[in-house]
């Protein structure tokens, strides 16, 4: 029994100190992103919205545009996602997929397709103030034009 005490103690304070706070409506973001493999990418920019579901479901929405190292490429993207984010106080880790479209272009060509991710991610909540930084594997099709395995992303928002 005191064994067991012991063992619960540690994360019964951790729980108590981090303060298992409810989820806020959403937030809306802004982010810059790295590509890779890098290089046929430049650093990319994009936005997102998501919405909080009982307390540990996210839903989001995001726009991206990456331009390519050639000056006439570029990809946009468009993505919606179902995420795990349960907050622990002000910190919301979150992971879960996502599916879209995305276009890319090289000069006169183009390419439209489904794209898909996986999404692994963290937020850091200050008031209405958010700092995220996101990892994004994301699969294309083998008919796409220029290659994208994953994505890093780094941004700032507001929470509602």
């Amino acid at each position: 029994m005191k064994t067991l005490a012991l063992r619960v103690l540690p994360f019964a304070a951790l729980t108590l100190l981090l303060g298992i706070s409810p989820a806020s409506a959403g937030d809306v973001t802004v982010f810059a992103t790295y590509p890779s493999p890098s290089e046929p990418w430049n650093r990319g920019y994009g936005a997102a919205l998501s919405t909080s579901w009982f307390q540990a479901v996210s839903l989001e929405g995001e726009a991206a545009r990456i331009p390519g190292a050639l000056g006439d490429s570029n990809m946009t993207s468009f993505t919606g996602s179902a995420l795990l984010a349960p907050p622990l106080g002000p910190i919301v880790p979150y992971g879960g997929f996502g599916i879209g479209l995305y276009q890319q272009t090289v000069g006169e060509d183009s390419d439209t397709g489904v794209l898909r991710c996986f999404v692994l991610g963290l937020k850091l909540k200050l008031g209405l103030a958010v700092l995220k930084g996101e990892y994004r594997r994301t699969t294309l099709p083998d008919e796409a034009l220029i290659e994208m395995d994953h994505r890093y992303s780094f941004g700032a928002g507001v929470s509602f």
